[in-house]
């Protein structure tokens, strides 16, 4: 079992230190996992369970976070729908989703009987679905599409960790949806007052203060609801008072919405009087402090009897608008932000370091162990499956020549196919290197960040590079620091993984020092030691969450602090519309990507045909390109990488047609706000008229 309590975790922080960069244990500060709180909502098409005892089914939904069977624990059941074709099911399960853990969910669909959710047997299962919850994390904004089966294990997800195609043994499929819960986004406001009347010229010893209030359209008249009061300040002349924030679904509901602000002022024995009052909207503080926000502060009952002598009892201004939104880690994704996984593996060896034949298998063993270990987390957050392998610290043949950076695989293009592209590329380029005594470290940092830089729009991609080395002296150590201090300001990442026994003492001043150096932008770089981390009685695919606990806990928190720095936001989840072709459960690293057609069953034959005759102008098979090729202008990240195609042009020539990307941060530049708001609406609808139906049918 991988699934660990707190205590489990302190113990092997003791052992490894608090920051996994090779500081003292301490024992007592415990790993921090930071949760997002998701809504998952369950819904079947082409039910077909064959006998059924009954004439309803329930879902019976489970977690897991083991590679054991026997683990896993029942969170939530719905109501009893009937069977039919396609089944909606009306529950929203909520779900803690931490990101640097192997999350399962198990969705059981069961003939409904008159019991709780804990007496249902996992035997009685019609049909069954597991999935990881990165899946759907990795597709938010689509619906995760899984096959429903006669009995789905856990090896089949965590062990192959490729997801199957539906075959036609399917007795169905299941559709997950996953929301993000509405978040408090508040606006900070502060007002200032000019020239207020006051009660009484002389001796005045009133204090004035305000009142924001959100104007509600009533049958007969309007109605003003209380939204805040300020403090009460003795000062008619320029009263400046504290700065206060409201809810933005409390005065920006609808752009128009009026908000009051009514002045008033109070005597020494409490009583209040009225000054005055002005008018204003969201939309209008927008435009923040200037003359925009100066208000006239008008008394109705003064200016109807004094008539054109009267002009105001002074004035109210905004001096301070903030639209304060706190993006979390899950916000970014759901909006489109891509996590990139990238490799650099050291070859060098300490000269004098004999090690023995088993001592050089568990360090390889070790080194495919933390590869998958971190990889298995990141590849759901990267669409294509496809990263980038370096390796330094070598001499290649034929001459022997040192290197410290040259792509794993041996070709011009660094970029491996899945996880078992990185392994196989290891495995034979360790058979054809020779070590070189030290490496020199900066090249690599210095390639890891000019990839980040170059990766596209800001905030559309994220980079993690991780650097496995069996430790010795750097060379290049000052150099290296420099670069790791530079690395604050990019997008990306490094985790410095240390593999064997061997010193790994100039890394860890070199990540300590370049932790110091990153308290004034952002720190991005950790390091860790593998044989402090793993534990030889647990299983592989534990080891493997493991090793991802530690190795990634802090990255979330990394990445958000580099998006809050560039002023980042996180736009509404992405729509993607994509052929049932194509999904990104499916995603397997050799399939190539495919088209969708808005009738694809009449025209899928026709296209492909033409496209094997030639009779297709161009290039119009989806393809890899990488931006690590120098005579390739395409980046990583844009549609280029994947389609090369001009669409204009297809359109022409195919009528129907039309190129669905895979890539997600497009859709996030092209969906606006109003798109999402009338999407959400309308599903909203869908939503209510099908719980209509089914209250009519459980009635019935």
């Amino acid at each position: 079992s991988f699934q660990h309590t707190p205590a489990t975790i302190r113990a092997k922080q003791s052992k490894c230190g608090a920051a996994g960069d090779g500081s003292p244990p301490a024992a007592s500060t415990p790993t921090k996992m930071a949760a997002d709180r998701i809504d998952i909502s369950l819904s079947i098409r082409d039910f077909n369970p064959g006998h059924s005892p009954s004439r309803m089914v329930v879902c019976v939904v489970y977690e897991n976070e083991t590679d054991r069977e026997e683990n896993w624990r029942c969170i939530g059941m719905s109501i009893p729908c009937p069977i039919q074709s396609s089944i909606f099911f009306n529950e929203a399960f909520p779900y803690n989703f931490v990101f640097e853990r192997t999350q399962l969910i198990k969705v059981n669909v069961c003939s409904y009987r008159h019991v709780n959710k804990h007496q249902y047997d996992q035997g009685e299962a019609l049909a069954t679905a597991v999935f990881k919850v990165d899946e759907l994390i990795g597709s938010f904004g689509l619906q995760l599409r899984k096959p429903l089966l006669d009995q789905c294990p856990i090896s089949t997800v965590v062990q192959l960790g490729l997801p199957k195609q539906p075959s036609f043994s399917a007795l169905g499929s299941l559709l997950v949806d996953a929301t993000l819960p509405q978040k408090k986004q508040p606006i900070v406001l502060r007002f200032e007052g000019k020239g207020l009347e006051r009660k009484e010229l002389i001796w005045d010893e009133t204090a004035v203060f305000f009142r924001v209030y959100r104007v509600e359209q009533g049958i007969d008249e309007d109605v003003n609801v209380q939204l805040y009061e300020s403090e009460a300040i003795k000062n008619h002349s320029h009263p400046v008072w504290k700065e206060f924030a409201l809810e933005v679904q409390d005065v920006a509901d609808d752009r128009n919405r009026l908000l009051e602000i009514e002045v008033l002022y109070r005597d020494v024995d409490g009583t209040e009087g009225y000054i005055g009052k002005a008018l204003t909207t969201y939309a209008k503080m927008k435009y923040g402090a200037g003359k925009e926000n100066v208000y006239k502060v008008i008394n109705e009952v003064k200016k109807g009897a004094k008539k054109k002598t009267y002009d105001n009892s002074g004035f109210i201004e905004l001096t301070k608008f903030t639209d304060v939104s706190f993006y979390s880690f899950l916000d970014y994704i759901v909006s489109g932000t891509q996590l990139h996984y990238e490799i650099a593996v050291d070859f060098s060896e300490e000269r004098g370091d004999n090690l023995t034949t088993a001592e050089k298998n568990r360090n390889e063993t070790l080194l495919q162990m933390g590869i998958r270990g971190l990889g298995c987390v990141l590849r759901d957050y990267t669409p294509n499956r496809l990263f980038a392998a370096f390796g330094f610290g070598a001499r290649l043949p034929p001459l022997a020549d040192e290197s410290n950076e040259f792509n794993l695989n041996f070709t011009q293009d660094p970029i491996c196919r899945g996880l078992d592209g990185v392994v196989d590329a290891f495995k034979k380029a360790n058979g054809l290197v020779a070590p070189m005594d030290s490496p020199k470290c900066a090249r690599i940092i210095g390639s890891l960040i000019r990839h980040a830089e170059h990766s596209g729009k800001i905030g559309l991609h994220y980079h993690v590079g991780a650097i496995f080395t069996r430790g010795g002296p750097i060379d290049d150590w000052k150099e290296s620091l420099a670069l790791l201090c530079s690395a604050a300001l990019h997008p990306i990442s490094i985790i410095f993984v240390g593999i064997g026994v061997g010193d790994f003492s100039s890394y860890s001043k070199l990540v300590r020092k370049a932790r110091e150096a990153q308290k004034e932008t952002r720190v991005c770089v950790e390091f860790i030691e593998l044989h402090k981390i793993v534990d030889l009685t647990l299983s592989l695919p534990a080891n493997r969450a493991l090793i991802a606990e530690y190795g990634l806990t802090t990255v979330p928190g990394q990445m958000v602090s580099y998006m809050h720095r560039n002023a980042v936001s996180a736009k509404p989840p992405i729509q993607v519309c994509r052929s049932p072709l194509f999904h990104s459960s499916f995603l397997i690293p050799d399939r190539p990507t495919q088209f969708a057609f808005d009738d694809e069953t009449a025209l899928i034959e026709n296209v492909l045909e033409r496209g094997r005759n030639g009779s297709i102008s161009g290039s119009a098979t989806a393809r890899v390109q990488s931006p690590y090729v120098t005579h390739k202008s395409v980046r990583r990240g844009s549609e280029g990488q994947f389609l090369n195609v001009n669409p204009d042009a297809l359109r022409e020539q195919l009528g129907m047609l039309s190129a669905r990307l895979p890539e997600r941060s497009r859709s996030v530049l092209n969906t606006s706000r109003e798109q999402f708001l009338i999407r959400h609406a309308a599903r909203k609808k869908e939503r209510e008229e099908r719980d209509t139906a089914s209250a009519r049918m459980a009635d019935y």
